[in-house]
C-alpha cells in the first residue's frame, strides 16, 4: 500500500484525532467479529489496520501541536473524509443555532473555516496520486 504524509495543522489535530478513534473502534468490533467467525484472513487485516490506526493515534497526540501524519493513503483518505464530515455536522449545528441568534456569527465562520482547512488537506491527498 502506498504511503503518504500529510501536514497536520494544530487547530485540526483535535477533529481528525477524534476521527482516528472512531475508525480504531469501528476496526477493532470489525476484528471482534471476524474472530468469532474464525475468518482468519479478515482477522490478519484488521490486525494491521489496528497497528496503523495506533501508528496515526501517537502522531496525532493530544498536545494539539501540528504534526505530520505518515500513514497508507487509504487511512489518511478515511480519516480526513470522517473529519470533514463532522466538521460539517458542526456548521450545520453553528448556522442552525447562530440564525435562531443562540451563537454569534463569528462560530459559524470557524466552523466554515474548519470545513475548508479539512477540504484543502483532502484535496491535497488527492491530488497528490
Amino acid at each position: 500500500m502506498t504511503r503518504v504524509s500529510v501536514e497536520v495543522p494544530a487547530e485540526l489535530v483535535r477533529p481528525i484525532r477524534e476521527t482516528v478513534l472512531l475508525l480504531y473502534e469501528a476496526t477493532a468490533e470489525s476484528l471482534h467479529l471476524a474472530l468469532k467467525a474464525r475468518a482468519l484472513d479478515e482477522v490478519r487485516l484488521h490486525r494491521g489496520r489496528l497497528e496503523e490506526l495506533d501508528e496515526a493515534l501517537r502522531a496525532l497526540e493530544p498536545d494539539e501541536q501540528a504534526t505530520e501524519l505518515h500513514a497508507t493513503r487509504d487511512l489518511i483518505h478515511d480519516a480526513l473524509y470522517g473529519a470533514l464530515i463532522d466538521a460539517g455536522e458542526r456548521l450545520a449545528e453553528a448556522s442552525t443555532r447562530s440564525w435562531r441568534g443562540e451563537l454569534p456569527l463569528e462560530r459559524v465562520q470557524a466552523a466554515a473555516e474548519e470545513v475548508l482547512a479539512i477540504d484543502g488537506l483532502l484535496r491535497g491527498l488527492d491530488g497528490a496520486r
